[in-house]
């Protein structure tokens, strides 16, 4: 026997045509065709539209992402947490693919503004009276074979300028670069 399917928007509650495509609400609790929530075309450049998006800040707390949106409309969402994936960001709220684009683009900026001073990578070298590093950072600043020393204050001098925030991640490396010497000199296994 076949049956008429009438078409009614979730969201309006008016009737519709079927197009090439019928939209609807994912909803995770019920596989049953008969309860998915459909949205009619109205509705859905209506969703659309209304997520355009005009500012995004990202920050991080407590190891966990969030975004604070501000929509064209005015209309500001605060400390929404998010994960950055695939050229998209998925928050907490249900949004189009296209404001999801947006604000991975947002993001990017962010990630590579954060990370332009951090090192990615750090390689130590020792010799007679000198020991050196050679390092790149995010940013792409590199610095090859500079010497340093720790002076009686525990403070890591430099023979060239180096900038605070990259001689404090050398520190940090090198502290890690020695007791792994340490360990591996005395037979310990690491």
């Amino acid at each position: 026997m076949i049956k008429k399917l009438e078409l009614v928007c979730s969201k309006c509650q008016k009737p519709y045509r079927a197009g090439k495509s019928l939209f609807y609400a994912e909803d995770f609790k019920t596989a049953d065709f008969g309860k998915v929530k459909l949205i009619c075309p109205g509705c859905l450049a209506e969703w659309r539209s209304y997520w355009k998006i005009d500012k995004a800040c990202f920050f991080e707390k407590a190891g966990v992402l969030y975004v604070n949106i501000e929509l064209a409309n005015g209309d500001v969402y605060e400390q929404l947490d998010c994960t950055a994936m695939d050229d998209i960001v998925a928050i907490s709220h249900d949004i189009p693919l296209r404001a999801q684009n947006r604000l991975y683009k947002i993001y990017k900026k962010w990630y590579d503004e954060k990370m332009k001073d951090c090192l990615k990578n750090c390689v130590f070298s020792e010799s007679f009276m000198r020991t050196a590093f050679t390092c790149e950072t995010f940013g792409g600043d590199k610095y090859s074979d500079v010497a340093f020393r720790f002076n009686r204050l525990g403070v890591l001098e430099t023979e060239s300028e180096i900038p605070e925030v990259v001689k404090k991640q050398i520190a940090e490396k090198w502290s890690i670069y020695e007791a792994a010497s340490l360990a591996a000199d005395d037979g310990w296994k690491i």
